[in-house]
C-alpha cells in the first residue's frame, strides 16, 4: 500500500505523513527521495533542493511526460531544462519505490504519477483558516508572524505551479485526491488517527 499526501504548507502534512508512516510501520519519503536519488543518479543534492517541487522553466507538459516512459536514460534528453530532468528522474524514483515497500510518500506530483496503482491512497491536506497555518509556522519554523506569512504564500505559490505545470492538473483539486482533510478542523492528531483507521479497515477488507 501506498499514501501520497499533498499539502498546504503549514497545514500538518509532513508531521501527518511521518507519524502515519511510524503508526503504520510504512516507509517515509519526503526529503528522502531527493536523497536516494542524489545517490542513484549521482546528481548534486544542492542542486535537487533548489528544484524541489518549484519550476521556473516555460515546458510543454506532454513532451516531459512522453520522454519520462520513451528514454532509458535521463541524462540522453539533452534538449530538456536540467529541472525538466530532474523531474522524470524522481518520477521515476517514485515509481520505483511503490513498488519495493508500504510507503508514505509527500508530495511532488505523486498522486499523480501513480495514479495508475491500485494500491495508492491519494490524500490532500489543508487548511481554511490561515491563522491555523500561521500558528503552526510560527511555533515550528521559529519565525515571526510576518515572516510566517511570506513563507506560507511562496510555498504555496511554487508547490501550486511545480504541481500544475507538471501534471495539467491543479493543486488541491478534489479529482486528484481520495480524500481531502480540512486539518484547522480536524485537527493534526485526529488526522493522524482518521487515516490510520482508514488504512487499518482497508486492510482488514483485503485480508
Amino acid at each position: 500500500m501506498v499514501i501520497t499526501i499533498g499539502r498546504e504548507y503549514g497545514s500538518g502534512g509532513k508531521y501527518i505523513g511521518e507519524r502515519l508512516a511510524r503508526e503504520l510501520n510504512f516507509k517515509f519519503y519526503d526529503k528522502e527521495i531527493l536523497e536516494r536519488l542524489s545517490k542513484e543518479e549521482n546528481i548534486d543534492i544542492e542542486l535537487l533542493k533548489k528544484t524541489d517541487e518549484t519550476t521556473k522553466n516555460s515546458f510543454w507538459y506532454t513532451l516531459a511526460m512522453a520522454s519520462m516512459f520513451s528514454s532509458d536514460s535521463v541524462n540522453s534528453l539533452t534538449d530538456l531544462p536540467m529541472s525538466d530532468k530532474y523531474f522524470i528522474s524522481t518520477a521515476r524514483l517514485i515509481e520505483k519505490i511503490a513498488k519495493e515497500d508500504n510507503c508514505v510518500i509527500i508530495g511532488r506530483c505523486s498522486n499523480i504519477i501513480l495514479k495508475d496503482n491500485p494500491n495508492v491512497i491519494n490524500v490532500f491536506v489543508y487548511s481554511s483558516d490561515e491563522e491555523f497555518k500561521i500558528k503552526r509556522k510560527v511555533e515550528f519554523a521559529n519565525v515571526d508572524e510576518k515572516k510566517a506569512i511570506k513563507m506560507i504564500q511562496k510555498k504555496d505559490r511554487e508547490r501550486a505551479t511545480y504541481y500544475n505545470y507538471y501534471t495539467n492538473e491543479k493543486w488541491g483539486d478534489r479529482s486528484g485526491y481520495d480524500i481531502l482533510i480540512d486539518t484547522s478542523k480536524l485537527g493534526v492528531e485526529n488526522t493522524v488517527n482518521l487515516l490510520k483507521q482508514y488504512m487499518q479497515n482497508i486492510k482488514k477488507t483485503r485480508d
